[in-house]
């Protein structure tokens, strides 16, 4: 391909990659200096750094209610698709659901200060998730999951 004909847009896209391998490089040698004096000195206060996964009780019933609720939106939308809107409320609840435990889930892996809060939005979300699904348990196994995944991330996120 001869450059000349090069369009407008591609000749952009090539500077563009080339910008991002000129930002790269100083970010690489930023990389090199030695951290390991670093770790674990805390904030030179001489107090300890904050312990580790204060929020760890959250994480496996956060991620199992994310993974239920993923199921159950994919279950509630080819339902919907195949014209049964029972299911409405479920998916609306449920969507709502995937966001505010999403973020709680990874506010809880990085141990944020803001764990608590997102984990009482959540709890608001989940409570909604669990009235939503309540009519479905019994025949549809998805809206069985969310529900109980749901009951028991409420359960930990009311011990933190």
């Amino acid at each position: 391909m001869n450059t000349s004909s090069r369009t407008p847009r591609r000749h952009l896209l090539g500077l563009g990659l080339a910008g991002l391998a000129t930002l790269a490089a100083p970010a690489q040698a930023a990389g090199r200096h030695d951290h390991a004096g670093h770790a674990g000195q805390g904030d030179g206060s001489g107090r300890e750094p904050a312990a580790a996964g204060r929020y760890r009780s959250l994480v496996k019933p956060y991620q199992a209610c994310t993974n239920a609720i993923a199921t159950c939106i994919a279950h509630c939308q080819v339902l919907l698709a195949e014209g049964d809107k029972s299911v409405g409320d479920c998916l609306r609840t449920a969507l709502d659901c995937d966001v505010t435990c999403g973020a709680t889930l990874k506010a809880a892996g990085l141990n944020s200060d803001y764990t608590p809060a997102l984990a009482r939005t959540a709890v608001q979300s989940m409570q909604a998730c669990i009235e939503a699904c309540r009519p479905h348990v019994d025949h549809h196994a998805e809206c069985k999951a969310c529900h109980d995944a749901c009951v028991a991330a409420v359960r930990a996120s009311r011990r933190v």
